[in-house]
């Protein structure tokens, strides 16, 4: 896809408006290297009507200038990020923006932030800007290819933005869409895009609090990821847990409605799946881990089951509830 992209600002032409006459315009060819900044900021804040072919030209002007230049500073300091950043923000915040204009709007945001991540503020500054990529997410139609490209780009800057904004991004609902996101389209995207949105998951965890009212139903949809066919997602909800677990046991609060869900039956099946692995491994290959292991058992090994046992202490240790119905489980089989 990248590729594909590539080629075609490759052998992409710039135009650029030249007043003529008041009223009437003349489209001349141009150079990339005769770009003006000022017309290209706005281009971008154009989009009414046929205008909206020039937004997507400077779009794709602007995605390739940050692409290939050799010269970060001279490139920020044509196209500025305080500037341009805002202008690229408010395209998301255009309802009437298509969604092949709003793609390549997330692309450029991307370098911007792949270059540097305080860009990160002039993002969150703008009221309803991350909000509207979240809600992106959630109009996705993966049967439209330009639909899927939009909400897995959508994906890359919250990741980015995650990084130093995380707080904006819970607080736009970004935990709840993404997570919703996963469940529902998981299966139906690239691979690194999955693993980004669970990287987004599991940073957001981190600032959700015992009392949010978005905690039942991230923790429903949590304990669903545990059971996912990718071990990474899996492994990834498991380490969110852990976080949610260590937070309530900070706030003095039981964790009780964190295994609501079915969470310490799914960690006893853990640490069950665990000893089977180690064990067939051992008799096939005589050291555990050996030439014998499967990919599987080689995924749930220490640092896994490292962290099911950590995290049933924790449950353990913060809830009486827990505690008593372990007791009456299959804790000693697992």
């Amino acid at each position: 896809h990248f590729y594909k992209r590539f080629l075609e600002c490759e052998s992409f032409v710039w135009w650029t408006r030249e007043k003529t006459d008041p009223g009437e315009g003349q489209f001349q060819e141009a150079s990339m290297g005769e770009v003006d900044p000022e017309t290209l900021l706005e281009w971008l804040q154009s989009g009414a009507g046929e205008e909206r072919d020039m937004q997507l030209i400077a779009l794709e002007q602007l995605c390739m200038l940050l692409l290939m230049s050799d010269n970060v500073d001279r490139c920020f300091e044509s196209c500025p990020p305080r500037t341009f950043l805002p202008a690229l923000c408010r395209i998301f915040l255009d309802c009437a923006a298509p969604d092949q204009v709003l793609e390549v709007t997330a692309r450029a945001i991307t370098y911007y932030l792949d270059v540097s991540a305080e860009c990160t503020r002039r993002i969150v500054a703008v009221e309803g800007a991350v909000k509207a990529m979240c809600t992106r997410l959630e109009v996705v139609d993966l049967t439209n290819r330009t639909s899927r490209d939009l909400a897995e780009q959508c994906i890359k800057v919250l990741e980015l933005v995650c990084t130093r904004e995380a707080g904006s991004v819970f607080e736009a609902g970004g935990l709840t869409c993404v997570l919703t996101f996963i469940k529902d389209s998981g299966s139906l995207i690239h691979k690194d895009t999955l693993h980004s949105a669970m990287s987004v998951v599991s940073r957001l965890c981190s600032k959700m609090e015992p009392q949010d009212t978005c905690l039942p139903s991230c923790v429903e949809r949590l304990s669903s990821l545990l059971r996912y066919d990718d071990q990474q997602v899996a492994d990834g909800a498991l380490k969110c847990f852990a976080s949610l677990a260590d937070r309530f046991i900070r706030k003095g609060i039981d964790p009780a409605p964190l295994a609501e869900n079915g969470l310490t039956t799914e960690l006893l099946s853990r640490l069950s799946q665990a000893a089977t692995s180690r064990n067939h491994n051992t008799s096939v290959s005589g050291t555990p881990g050996g030439p014998g292991a499967t990919p599987e058992s080689a995924a749930k090994s220490s640092p896994s089951v490292s962290t099911t046992i950590s995290l049933l202490s924790t449950l353990c240790r913060g809830s009486p509830t827990i505690t008593h119905n372990l007791l009456r489980s299959n804790l000693p089989h697992a």
